[in-house]
């Protein structure tokens, strides 16, 4: 699964992000709604189809704004599946409880764009401190991880990467993410090269791989 190499993997898109990421493509999951889905539904089919998974991906939205998330990961965790959180990392609060009592076997935390530019995406004057935080937490903690940046053009220039990867420096791998048009968003990618050639300067701080390229997708 590409959103978890090497594990066989579903994912489960929790409702809610108080993030407005310019380019999101599940912008629909912003806004919680009614369901008469429950967990335990939720839980009793991934039972079903147990014997063809090993991972789980938990995701959004933003998954940590759910104040049901602990309990849905350690249902999770006692079907003895991997359990994987992608994060925003505007939640250090809830991240740090969930790594303390291991309910995630992985975590993939978006980090956006360097600190002055958060302000496109949370009015929250301490939003870049915050990922900072989750950031760090990882980086200090055995957990598998993995940091993402979606590389989208007017909201990261590929100059800003290495500075990116210069503060993730101790983390287990940095994930160059190509961008892919939004309906209604007349937005053209940076050429796979740049990708590439970024991702080259970013190795020097912590390993790097683009991720989404046309041709030779790493």
């Amino acid at each position: 699964m590409r959103e978890w190499p090497g594990h066989v993997a579903t994912s489960l898109r929790l409702w809610g992000c108080t993030f407005r990421c310019p380019y999101c493509s599940t912008a629909d999951l912003r806004t919680p709604v009614e369901t008469d889905v429950s967990w335990d539904d939720v839980v009793a089919h991934l039972v079903v189809h147990r014997d063809m998974l090993d991972g789980v991906v938990v995701t959004g939205g933003e998954p940590t704004e759910d104040p049901d998330l602990p309990s849905l990961l350690a249902a999770l965790k006692d079907l003895d599946v991997d359990v994987r959180l992608d994060t925003n990392g505007s939640r250090p609060d809830v991240l740090s409880y969930l790594l303390a009592e291991g309910l995630c076997d992985s975590v993939a935390l978006d980090v956006k764009a360097v600190p002055a530019r958060y302000r496109q995406f949370s009015d929250e004057r301490d939003m870049a401190a915050r990922v900072a935080e989750c950031v760090d937490m990882l980086i200090e903690s055995d957990l598998e991880h993995e940091f993402r940046t979606t590389v989208v053009p007017g909201v990261v220039d590929p100059e800003e990467l290495p500075r990116i990867a210069r503060a993730l420096r101790g983390g287990r791998l940095y994930v160059l993410q190509q961008y892919r048009p939004v309906a209604g968003r007349a937005l053209t990618p940076y050429d796979d090269d740049v990708l590439r050639r970024a991702a080259r300067e970013c190795n020097r701080f912590l390993p790097t791989s683009p991720r989404g390229l046309t041709i030779g997708d790493d």
